[in-house]
């Protein structure tokens, strides 16, 4: 969202220690350049969280195939493959995120939130989107941590 060309998010303060290392890096391997390259990223374990960690092919249909999940993210997302064996993102609120992150071309992050019955859930999501060789974005890389599991009173 933009107010007057500042962007204002949910929160603008990464608070996972493992997001903020993963940005870090994101930041380093960009250099100079508005996205990092997705030939740049390295075998998922070398990366900060590798379990909180998602890889999305941007395919143009808009249904954001997974190329890759760390366990952590698996069992979080509660996906299951369609009928052809691929996995993709059907959550709404997380489509509407990796197209925000599409759309704007940079890294995008949400602090969330969310009553679920009688637990809060509180959790920071960071998009970071990867370019090709023709500097498109190609691919988005995902970092979902959860920071708490509260019930209220």
């Amino acid at each position: 969202m933009t107010n007057g060309g500042t962007r204002h998010y949910a929160a603008d303060e990464i608070v996972a220690p493992t997001l903020i290392a993963l940005k870090a890096w994101y930041d380093e391997v960009r250099g100079s350049q508005t996205m990092a390259a997705f030939a740049a990223l390295p075998e998922p374990h070398a990366l900060p969280g590798p379990g909180d960690l998602a890889v999305i092919e941007v395919a143009g249909d808009g249904r954001y195939p997974y190329l890759a999940m760390g366990e952590q993210y698996r069992r979080t997302a509660m996906l299951k493959p369609d009928a052809d064996g691929v996995t993709r993102e059907t959550r709404p609120v997380v489509r509407q995120h990796l197209d925000l992150a599409l759309k704007q071309r940079e890294a995008f992050h949400v602090s969330i939130t969310r009553w679920d019955g009688p637990k809060i859930l509180q959790y920071d999501r960071l998009i970071l989107p990867l370019t090709d060789a023709a500097g498109e974005v190609s691919h988005l890389l995902v970092g979902e941590v959860f920071l708490r599991v509260a019930k209220p009173g």
